[in-house]
């Protein structure tokens, strides 16, 4: 073959992949598109400040307020046991509850009224004892004065050498034979005094003796103190009481207590709201009865009932097993309105559940529990992204917490559980309502209704 038929031959190849190259070159170099950005859908509530009432339950055991061991104060015999002491009965005060003996106070009482008598008549008979010792001195003193001048008569007479000296040592004799009856008659008045004040003292002494014969036969009838239900009895009737002796226990009616168990935490974020804006020298626990009176109480017994409540006082210890603190609470006339099937009333040993409520804050935030991650609230941005802010707590009740400070009229925040929660994701925000009725009455929201008030 001839080179120009080779070329010819060829040429069509070249030329098909000239086109072909041309073509390709002619082609844009194709772009790399980014993806869109996708937007998480997020519940969020708009959480503008409101007022509240912080609140707070506890739970804890049913006792009277006030107990008495009835004790025997004297020794002796039962010879009689009350209707109404039994065990559950109700004892009103003054009721006779049972009666010992009084046979040997009878005879105390007899005996110290016959000693009292023999000493009005020994004292009797002393002032008149007194009148004639007197009387029997002035004769003696006048006596005593005419023995004296007739001694004085027979010096006169000696001097003359009329008598003999004989004469005058008698006369002296007698003299002085009279000066001391007249002695021995000053003594004995000046003795009567002290016999007086003797015969006084064993007057007294038996008068005392008399009036605890009769203080002890008082005590021979026990009754009650106050209106009671009686909780113990161990008294029969011919048994034999040594004073000191327990005969039965009372519980008081008239009103009731609870020691409330709180969760340390909650009571102190409770105490704080209460104490906030005090200074902390002026919250001293000896000096809080104030701030315990702004609290109210109420007392509940499963669905039988509930019972207004006043906060007594702060518990003395700790539980030894929750390592929960106490507050007294104290309820008046706990079996008033009882009514058998329907309202059971507060009686000791009962489990109660006890609501506390505090003065009502304004302007606060509250949030659902869910709206706090690591301890910061989770918010929507203006763009519609997820933000953190502070969350400074003051008070979390269930599933509701308290902010210390408010956040902005119109915040969003975010109350749905977001996995993974990157500052800055993109949201899809869809409104929903802040907090449900029962949410506003756990957290004590301070509502115009007052439905959660309660």
């Amino acid at each position: 073959m001839t080179l120009s038929r080779k070329i010819l031959a060829i040429l069509p190849v070249l030329i098909g992949i000239l086109v072909l190259a041309l073509a390709v070159s002619g082609k844009n170099t194709p772009t790399r598109s980014q993806p869109a950005e996708t937007a998480t859908v997020a519940r969020v509530v708009t959480a503008d400040p409101q007022s509240f009432i912080p609140r707070i339950t506890g739970f804890g055991t049913v006792a009277p307020s006030r107990t008495v061991d009835l004790i025997a104060q004297v020794s002796a015999r039962v010879v009689h046991v009350g209707d109404g002491l039994k065990r559950g009965a109700f004892v009103s005060e003054g009721d006779v509850l049972a009666t010992l003996s009084a046979e040997d106070f009878d005879l105390e009482i007899a005996e110290a009224g016959s000693e009292i008598a023999s000493a009005e008549v020994n004292l009797e008979e002393l002032a008149v004892g007194l009148q004639a010792q007197q009387k029997s001195l002035e004769i003696a003193k006048a006596a005593l004065d005419l023995e004296v001048r007739e001694l004085n008569r027979l010096k006169t007479l000696l001097d003359r050498k009329v008598i003999s000296d004989q004469q005058v040592e008698n006369q002296q004799a007698n003299v002085l034979q009279q000066e001391t009856a007249v002695q021995n008659l000053q003594n004995e008045i000046a003795l009567n005094p002290v016999k007086k004040k003797a015969l006084e003292q064993a007057k007294r002494k038996s008068e005392l003796r008399l009036e605890t014969a009769r203080l002890n036969r008082a005590r021979t009838v026990i009754r009650a103190p106050f209106d009671a239900r009686v909780a113990r009895v161990d008294i029969e009737i011919g048994k034999f009481v040594a004073a000191g002796t327990s005969i039965g226990e009372l519980d008081g009616t008239e009103a009731a207590s609870v020691d409330v168990q709180l969760n340390p935490v909650s009571m102190s974020q409770f105490a704080g709201l209460l104490f906030e804006g005090r200074p902390e020298a002026d919250a001293r626990l000896r000096d809080i009865g104030s701030e315990l009176e702004k609290i109210s109480a109420v007392v509940r017994i499963g669905s039988s009932g509930a019972w207004p409540a006043t906060v007594k006082r702060i518990s003395d210890t700790v539980d030894p097993e929750t390592r929960s603190l106490g507050l007294i609470v104290g309820v008046d006339n706990p079996y008033d309105d009882a009514r058998p099937g329907t309202r059971t009333p507060l009686v000791k040993g009962m489990f109660a559940t006890v609501e506390l409520a505090g003065p009502e804050i304004a302007d606060r935030s509250i949030v659902p529990r869910d709206a706090v991650l690591n301890g910061k609230i989770k918010i929507v941005s203006q763009d519609n992204r997820l933000a953190f802010a502070d969350a400074r707590i003051a008070f979390q009740h269930d599933d509701v917490v308290v902010l210390k400070s408010a956040l902005p009229v119109g915040t969003r925040v975010v109350v749905s559980d977001l996995s993974p929660a990157i500052e800055g994701m993109l949201l899809h925000p869809v409104e929903g309502s802040l907090l449900s009725q029962d949410d506003l009455s756990s957290a004590g929201n301070a509502d115009k209704t007052g439905a959660a008030a309660r």
